[in-house]
């Protein structure tokens, strides 16, 4: 399953990505740092592409 963290690669979401990739997930951080800005949707569309949460 992919999951796409808003924040991924911050304090608390670096750590959720890394024990969902430990279950298995295809966990994805989208953050400023992997070119994904919320705020402007910048790089949104293509993180979430093909996400199921």
């Amino acid at each position: 399953m992919k999951i796409v963290v808003i924040g991924g690669s911050g304090l608390i979401g670096s750590k959720l990505v890394a024990r969902l990739t430990q279950q298995g997930h295809d966990a994805v951080a989208a953050s400023p740092r992997t070119g994904v800005n919320a705020v402007t949707g910048e790089g949104l569309a293509a993180a979430l592409a093909g996400a199921d949460v």
